[in-house]
């Protein structure tokens, strides 16, 4: 368990010197810059407004961190020749893994925490008062990282970081056009291909399973049962990435 402690701090101190949390500064402008030209236009309904860009903007924010160091997390250390170092010593590949997954993700649930609370104060200081009922983007907002990241280290286990960060990107959209993939196979006529989209639809990640942001904004009822849902197939999905992605680099070579 130290070995993989080792291996959290030092990604999470490495992806630190990337000034990733500049982010919450730009966060914070963008909401603030948001705010004060929306208030003309959108008559009523400047709330909404506000929350909904909010929401979409830390997602977009996770998902590009999440994109461009995940996908070098692995190739970066073997262009530096430092992965020799690390796996010369006691160290299983699979703690590699897992060790640099929660590393970045640690560090991407603080950039996520913050803009949470930014976005909340951005709405005190324009309404008066908090709403603690977006809050619950959040760990949904965290789901989606975890799968996505989980994505990029399969794909950096055998294959370069662009490969890696086009593959995240290719998911991240397929990812949130899955409903779309399930009404063409509801509606096709050829039943191969019905069948062909029904498995990609459940083989893909279905991303628009951490996709809260209508219910939220419109202050729709989310249900236990699709919170119970959304959790366990996140964290389902991400175990098998990573077991996967660690059986892979258990039999990568390093020349």
């Amino acid at each position: 368990m130290h070995r993989i402690r080792a291996i959290v701090e030092n990604t999470f101190k490495e992806s630190l010197r990337q000034r990733i949390l500049n982010l919450l500064i730009i966060f914070a402008i963008l909401l603030i810059v948001v705010s004060i030209f929306l208030e003309p236009f959108a008559i009523g309904e400047s709330p909404k407004i506000l929350r909904d860009f909010g929401l979409a903007v830390s997602s977009i924010f996770g998902v590009l961190i999440v994109i461009i160091i995940g996908s070098s997390l692995i190739h970066k250390d073997i262009e530096k020749r430092t992965i020799y170092t690390v796996i010369a010593k006691p160290v299983k590949r699979g703690e590699i893994i897992v060790g640099k997954f929660l590393g970045l993700f640690f560090l991407i649930a603080v950039l996520e925490t913050g803009m949470t609370i930014i976005h909340q104060i951005i709405i005190f200081i324009y309404e008066g008062a908090f709403d603690p009922h977006l809050l619950i983007a959040l760990p949904f907002s965290l789901l989606e990282v975890m799968v996505l990241l989980g994505i990029l280290l399969l794909f950096s286990s055998f294959s370069s970081s662009t490969m890696a960060s086009i593959m995240g990107i290719i998911f991240f959209i397929i990812g949130h056009g899955s409903p779309d993939l399930k009404l063409f196979a509801d509606q096709s006529k050829v039943v191969l291909l019905k069948y062909i989209a029904y498995v990609f639809y459940y083989i893909l990640p279905n991303l628009e399973n951490f996709n809260l942001r209508i219910e939220l904004v419109y202050k729709l009822p989310v249900h236990h049962d699709q919170i119970l849902f959304s959790l366990c197939y996140g964290l389902i999905y991400t175990i098998l990435l990573l077991y996967v992605a660690t059986i892979i680099f258990e039999k990568r070579e390093f020349k």
